[in-house]
């Protein structure tokens, strides 16, 4: 199976987590500051899935790169030319008659 590009949001949650209780002012006014709900909070601490937005709010607020919990799907090989498919034209060649 092809795996294709993915979230690390397992690894922002810690992030995110470990912030939170230095900050010690506590979840729902962290989650205002931030621009997000406290459930967002919750979810992302969780490892779960949140919208592109409150992701970019989240990282703003840690000061990172939303980037670099990006996870690309890995690099293909091109195939070299010599085995790529160069079927004949259907076209039919035409006679010019001179």
């Amino acid at each position: 199976m092809v795996r294709l590009a993915a979230y690390d949001y397992h690894e922002l949650g810690k992030l995110l987590r470990v912030k939170l209780e230095q900050d010690g002012r506590g979840w729902r006014v962290c989650a205002v500051d931030i621009g997000v709900s406290a459930s967002d909070i919750s979810r992302i601490c969780n490892g779960q899935s949140v919208s592109a937005p409150k992701v970019i709010a989240v990282c703003d607020w840690l000061r990172l790169s939303f980037r670099a919990f990006y996870l690309p799907p890995p690099a293909t090989p091109r195939p070299d030319s010599a085995g790529m498919f160069h079927g004949k034209s259907t076209e039919t060649e035409r006679s010019v008659n001179v």
